[in-house]
């Protein structure tokens, strides 16, 4: 009997075990935005930024899923963060959606709402590429709500003073067209470089010797996984889905879970996340060189 209700309570604690993912996977983990705090410590940091932060996030998806109360928690825990700098990865509408009037009011609005001191950026996502239609709305949200577009060129962010670091925006891999010559032809070797571009698979491209990190979207991260397979896997985030990636061991790529959902309102094992990466500047090490003195072995008798 006694082996009998041990097994009965089993059951019934993986039944609700299951139970509670499937309502935390449908019901509450999509609206739910999670802050991924990553620390990058570089001696090509230049002083002068120690300690800025720079937010990172991609993929609203508006339109299908993605609603105006969902948009403006999302805005809300963008500026809680404390960013410094703001980067959007691109694809502001869902793939089923046509921009109105209306809902490009709601993203300007909401964009507009980002604080950030030293600039607010963005990419280009496939969707946002999809059309000259859907192209014309995002750029009018875009000069609406004082988001610069990086595309295939590169931008210096400067806080108190001379020292900067880099920011090179490349046009997505699928319906962009990308020129990653003529966006890393101002760049130099010797500053520390954020590379954005919406397609992961992008990372795979770009000059290993002038990049120092490198930050997409596009995939949601698989937006819910499990065993080995994942939900959504697009083209060009075929190579690199999720996580983060060491590329030639030169470089980082980080992928972030975006922030919306597509096909189906369902995240599991991948929260919609923002991501605040915080600069610290590493000193360099000093060369220890031989010393010229002599040496010699001595010793007293008493």
């Amino acid at each position: 009997m006694k082996t009998y209700t041990k097994i009965l309570g089993s059951i019934v604690i993986v039944l609700a075990i299951v139970a509670f993912l499937l309502v935390d996977s449908f019901f509450i983990a999509p609206s739910r935005f999670v802050t991924r705090n990553e620390i990058i410590e570089n001696e090509q940091i230049p002083e002068q930024l120690n300690n800025m932060n720079i937010v990172f996030f991609s993929d609203i998806k508006y339109g299908t899923f993605m609603n105006e109360e969902r948009l403006n928690k999302l805005i809300d825990t963008i500026n809680h963060s404390g960013p410094d700098v703001v980067i959007f990865g691109g694809d502001l509408y869902d793939d089923s959606i046509t921009a109105t009037d209306e809902s490009n009011a709601v993203l300007t609005k909401a964009f507009n709402k980002i604080k950030a001191k030293y600039g607010k950026f963005a990419v280009y996502g496939d969707i946002d590429d999809s059309s000259d239609v859907m192209k014309t709305a995002v750029n009018a949200i875009y000069d609406g709500s004082n988001f610069e577009v990086i595309q295939n060129t590169s931008f210096q962010i400067h806080k108190n003073g001379s020292q900067f670091i880099t920011l090179v925006g490349l046009d997505n891999g699928i319906d962009g067209i990308k020129d990653i010559t003529g966006a890393y032809a101002n760049v130099s070797a010797d500053s520390f470089v954020f590379t954005i571009c919406h397609t992961p698979d992008t990372a795979s491209e770009v000059p290993v010797d002038l990049t120092d990190y490198f930050l997409a979207g596009h995939s949601l991260g698989g937006q819910a996984n499990f065993f080995f397979t994942s939900l959504y896997a697009p083209a060009y985030a075929t190579q690199y889905l999720r996580g983060k990636h060491e590329i030639d061991d030169t470089f980082t790529l980080d992928i972030t879970n975006g922030t919306g959902t597509t096909q189906q309102d369902v995240r599991f094992l991948t929260p919609g996340e923002i991501v605040v990466y915080t600069l610290k500047q590493t000193k360099k090490k000093e060369e220890v060189k031989p010393s010229s003195k002599l040496y010699t072995n001595s010793s007293t008798v008493e």
